[in-house]
């Protein structure tokens, strides 16, 4: 088995181009046979793998690389449905680290609170708001992370983004420099390039 220097390298079945496991998504079959995104790479069973973008999807199922994959055990799945799933999980795995901010006090909440940060000059390295969020204090918010060059997104709705830090409804959180950020960004990324090629 190849490895890299962060871990082993397997093959997308769609480009065939080799990348560590960790930038792949894993695909696994369902007892039922239907073919299940395990974005965690934590499910049993032999595992399927292609790039984290809707092109390579789309790819596989047409070219019915999963089943050749899986020898013919798997059911044909739609791409669409797929992607919807994937979407889903990267989505949710946004949410859990905005919570391990929030348990380990990374994250300052709220419109007023993110605002007189970002004046302040505060070591952010993303702000995030919902997308039901007010359009003037958006406007306010991107004027001012530009300023401070704080990366800005857009991504959930107050109610969740309350739910995730143990609050009312909120639509702004910001999130300290550091290890975590960097993680949610890239899975910013590879969301917003997921919705972008869908």
């Amino acid at each position: 088995m190849a490895r890299a220097e962060n871990g082993p390298l397997r093959t997308c079945v769609a480009c065939r181009e080799n990348k560590p496991q960790d930038q792949l998504v894993r695909y696994v079959v369902a007892p039922d046979g239907t073919l299940m995104v395990d974005y965690r790479h934590r499910l049993p069973g032999r595992g399927a793998y292609t790039c984290c973008d809707a092109a390579c999807l789309r790819t596989a199922v047409e070219k019915n690389q999963f089943q050749r994959s899986f020898r013919g055990h798997c059911k044909a799945s739609e791409a669409d449905g797929l992607l919807t799933q994937l979407q889903q999980a990267v989505e949710q795995k946004i949410v859990n680290l905005l919570g391990m901010g929030r348990k380990s006090s990374q994250v300052v909440s709220g419109s007023n609170a993110v605002i007189t940060g970002l004046r302040q000059g505060a070591e952010f390295g993303l702000v995030l708001m919902t997308q039901d969020i007010s359009p003037a204090i958006a406007e306010k918010i991107i004027t001012l992370a530009d300023r401070q060059k704080v990366e800005s997104n857009r991504l959930l709705n107050k109610d969740l983004l309350g739910q995730i830090l143990g609050k009312g409804e909120r639509s702004v959180v910001a999130v300290a420099r550091g290890s975590l950020v960097n993680a949610i960004l890239v899975e910013l990324h590879r969301y917003k390039q997921l919705v972008r090629e869908n």
